[in-house]
């Protein structure tokens, strides 16, 4: 498109996205520290750059978007820990990507995602222009990183995928994608350490009205799938070189009831910790079905610790489906007399999500409890969801190592 008519066409996209932009401020997007980690030895660090998926849109904080999926999902496949730092603008265009830079020290990352070309797309930015920013970007980040780092491109993704966007006029902003997706491919290929990310299929694009949870954990894995093998190759070389020396921490230990030490499991510990930290409450704990009793698998503040079940607040969690919230459980008569509201931990306010098992029987919660009371509908039960089954995908992922053995 060409003269008048294309200025007609910008003119009509940039009023739709105008409109569309007007009720984003409803949905949810990560609060805090735009930035995740994985425990482990040697952590590769890595920096999100851009919008899109990188923004957080649908969940409420970042270990639950995409910096934690990916620093999870990393730290899975290399055995190391991983820091994921985030610099992020949903409105922002390919072209305001550099200003997102200011302050990083990339002397220090060993790889960099980009995320460009939705709002681009959607406002139909000229190709010409689009190509000048890029190949701008990609030859500073070639200059300001190590030899070893690797700068990864996403493709945009497809825009009638994204619900808000899955329209008529959409259709004119995805034709224009794939004219900007072309230039990116020719230049990524002549700037060396450069990876261009192709969505070859739409298996973990959104598909509700926002992104989830677990929609950030597919895009962590698919990401992670692209960058293990490399940051591993450039972890061996600077290891070989002495630039970071590699180092081995110890394992947390514990006692069993027959005081034999046992390796703790630290897998759940910062999903727990994070719970802790969102609702504010002087504790969290992740606990299963273990025989007759209930075991603390990861715990953050005081617990009632590895308490008979039935006498649990958990055994009431997993007769139901959803979230259970107690605002005072003094003002309860089923919880009232439990020895973990007459006694320490002195539970009043309370909320838990119930854990599944692979083959969907309830077998555990994640709960969240202060001991004092609390109003019910101050508490976000969708992030409490979110939070449970991230233990419960974890656990789905190690099939057979936490089964109910009642």
């Amino acid at each position: 498109m060409r003269g008048l008519s294309w200025l007609m066409s910008v003119g009509i996209m940039r009023t739709w996205i105008s409109l569309i932009l007007q009720g984003s401020a409803s949905i949810p997007r990560p609060s805090g520290p735009p930035q995740a980690h994985a425990p482990g030895v040697n952590s590769d660090r890595i920096l999100i750059l851009g919008g899109g998926p990188a923004s957080g849109w649908g969940v409420s904080s970042h270990d639950l978007a995409l910096p934690g999926s990916l620093a999870r999902a990393l730290s899975a496949r290399t055995g190391r820990g991983a820091d994921v730092t985030l610099s992020a603008d949903p409105y922002g265009y390919l072209v305001d990507i550099p200003n997102l830079l200011i302050g990083q020290d990339l002397s220090r990352i060993d790889a960099i995602v980009v995320f460009a070309g939705v709002n681009d797309a959607v406002n139909l930015t000229s190709e010409r222009n689009w190509e000048r920013s890029m190949g701008r970007l990609l030859r500073a980040l070639e200059r300001e990183t190590l030899d070893t780092t690797y700068v990864y491109v996403m493709d945009i993704q497809p825009i009638r995928t994204i619900p808000t966007f899955d329209s008529v006029l959409g259709s004119i902003a995805n034709r224009h994608a794939r004219h900007l997706t072309r230039r990116t491919e020719r230049l990524c290929r002549a700037v060396p350490q450069t990876v261009f990310l192709p969505l070859v299929d739409t298996a973990f694009l959104v598909s509700g009205r926002y992104r989830n949870s677990t929609d950030y954990r597919l895009w962590g894995e698919f990401l992670a799938g692209e960058m293990a093998e490399r940051l591993h190759q450039a972890q061996t070389r600077l290891d070989r070189a002495g630039i970071r020396p590699a180092a081995i921490d110890a394992p947390g230990v514990e006692t069993d009831d027959t005081n034999e030490p046992q390796i703790r499991d630290t897998r759940f510990d910062r999903v727990v910790a994070l719970a802790q930290q969102s609702f504010g409450t002087e504790s969290a704990v992740f606990v299963l079905h273990d025989h007759a009793r209930l075991r603390v698998a990861a715990s953050a503040g005081p617990t009632a610790g590895n308490l008979a079940w039935a006498d649990s607040m958990s055994a009431t969690v997993v007769l139901q489906p959803g979230a259970l919230i107690v605002g005072d459980t003094q003002q309860d008569e089923r919880f009232q007399d439990k020895s973990s509201v007459v006694g320490a931990p002195f539970m009043r306010f309370y909320a838990a999500f119930p854990i599944e098992s692979p083959s969907g029987e309830r077998i555990g919660a994640l709960s969240v409890f202060d001991p004092k009371p609390r109003c019910i509908a101050d508490i976000n039960s969708v992030l409490l969801r979110e939070l449970a089954l991230m233990i419960q995908d974890e656990l789905h992922a190690s099939a057979g190592v936490f089964t109910d053995t009642t």
